[in-house]
């Protein structure tokens, strides 16, 4: 590598690790996700911490959100888009080490047999809970691991999904551009999340962060085991992961007739579609047509980008596109395994279940209507880790959109990994949902719908349906 490319990959690096210490100055001693984490796998903090390693982005984006729920900010594209880019220049950098694809390989086969691992175990508990029905204290042990077991599948997915664009953007580095490791010119602030707004709508000053705390103390790296807290999710449901609710940009107008959109191999399969012979179209047909067109543009543009080694680029495009209209996102999924890219399906979910409850809900409601019912499900199982006051919000309006029984699945995920505490405040922010909590957790066993019930009276709660 020449000196000029060696000193952008180690300003890319040096900016990243800046970044993350600045993130965890902000959140202090604070409780949340990541003090939990980094208590489960002070190793992997502390390589974070130095810049030895490059977390996942998932580790990244839940502490961004840590902090804003410190600060008692929203966390907007404006945020994640610049530190994702951050993120992903970092990322190229690490991996432009000599020696960097032997390493991916090896974490690659690990996390594929970390997802095979949990995806056996979670068809035998699936099974164990069925099993389990007429002894309620032996369902809601079982029901627990579900989750555990279900969250490192889904958490496993992702990481698979990155771990392999990493390895495919090594493989294809001579097409990775000259200035790709050059770090942003203004990184992201990583404590500025906005604090409160004040009477007149301004946010109020915000004070500098206290300087980084020391790294936790070195230990003996065992690379590899199974059940850390860097695979972990669900089980840190006694410490909320807090997606604060993002602004969604405005969505991308529709394709212009007189344009419409890229050709050619480099965007095979994003040709436009021809309305019927005769003009005349079903109601609504143009623009179903138009959102089958974006998405299928979207998806050759990440395989394009995948190919070229451009991963960075093609996480920040689907991180574009989880913010764009939900009734494209069943379209997206469809084009992304038909362009070869089936494993960012779950990538895609993943960035959906961190979105404003009411996209969340839209979401979740298209891709109901798609027929992708396992897509729709493992999207409101990962939705059910955010704060109960948005997963309320997220019921709601599933339930404003006849869609009751999708709002009982994300309920049932809630009542199965938090405490029935946190399912009594559903019932606080939204009354109206307390039949749907009931049977949520009737669903999980009749034990844990006692729990339920014994919460929502202590906390002075009606436990009927109005």
């Amino acid at each position: 590598m020449e000196r000029g490319a060696s000193t952008r990959t180690g300003d890319a690096a040096g900016a990243f690790t800046q970044y993350f210490r600045g993130l965890a100055a902000a959140l202090g001693a604070s409780p949340g996700w990541y003090a939990v984490f980094a208590r489960r796998d002070p190793d992997a903090a502390r390589d974070y911490f130095e810049g030895a390693d490059v977390p996942p982005w998932d580790v990244v984006r839940a502490l961004i959100h840590d902090v804003a729920a410190v600060r008692g900010g929203h966390v907007g594209d404006g945020v994640l888009v610049p530190a994702r880019r951050l993120h992903a220049a970092a990322v190229a950098a690490h991996d432009a080490a000599p020696g960097s694809e032997h390493a991916l390989r090896a974490r690659l086969d690990l996390m594929l047999r970390e997802r095979q691992y949990a995806t056996l175990r979670e068809r035998d508990l699936d099974d164990a809970l069925h099993r389990a029905g007429h002894d309620p204290g032996r369902a809601d042990l079982v029901a627990g691991e579900l989750a555990w077991a279900r969250d490192d599948r889904e958490r496993a997915a992702i990481r698979c999904a990155e771990l392999q664009a990493r390895l495919d953007a090594v493989l294809a580095r001579p097409a990775v551009p000259e200035d790709w490791f050059r770090a942003p010119a203004a990184p992201p602030p990583a404590p500025r999340v906005p604090a409160p707004r004040t009477g007149d709508g301004a946010y109020a000053p915000e004070a500098a962060p206290p300087p980084p705390p020391p790294p936790p103390p070195a230990r003996g790296r065992k690379e590899g085991r199974r059940g850390g807290a860097r695979y972990g999710g669900a089980r840190f449901a006694g410490a909320p992961e807090a997606a604060a609710e993002e602004p969604s940009p405005a969505p991308a107008p529709p394709p212009d007739a007189a344009h419409p959109g890229p050709r050619g191999a480099r965007f095979a399969g994003a040709a436009e579609e021809q309305p019927p012979a005769g003009g005349h179209e079903e109601p609504g047909g143009a623009e179903a047509r138009a959102h089958r067109v974006a998405a299928r543009t979207a998806a050759a543009r990440m395989a394009e980008l995948r190919r070229t080694g451009r991963s960075g680029e093609a996480y920040v495009l689907m991180s574009e596109a989880a913010a764009g209209p939900a009734e494209q996102i069943p379209e997206l999924a469809a084009a992304l395994e038909q362009s070869g890219l089936a494993a960012d399906v779950a990538t895609l979910l993943w960035e959906l279940a961190a979105r404003p409850p009411h996209h969340l809900a839209a979401v979740a409601s298209a891709l109901d209507a798609a027929g992708r019912a396992e897509d729709c499900r493992t999207l409101l199982h990962q939705a059910a880790a955010r704060p109960a006051a948005e997963v309320a919000r997220t019921a709601a309006a599933l339930c404003e959109a006849r869609l009751r029984d999708r709002a009982v699945t994300l309920l049932a995920a809630l009542v199965r990994a938090r405490t029935p505490d946190t399912a009594a405040a559903i019932v606080a922010e939204r009354p109206d949902l307390t039949g749907p909590l009931l049977d949520a957790a009737g669903l999980v066993s009749a034990s844990r719908r006692r729990d339920v019930v014994a919460a929502l009276r202590r906390a002075g709660l009606s436990d009927r349906e109005s």
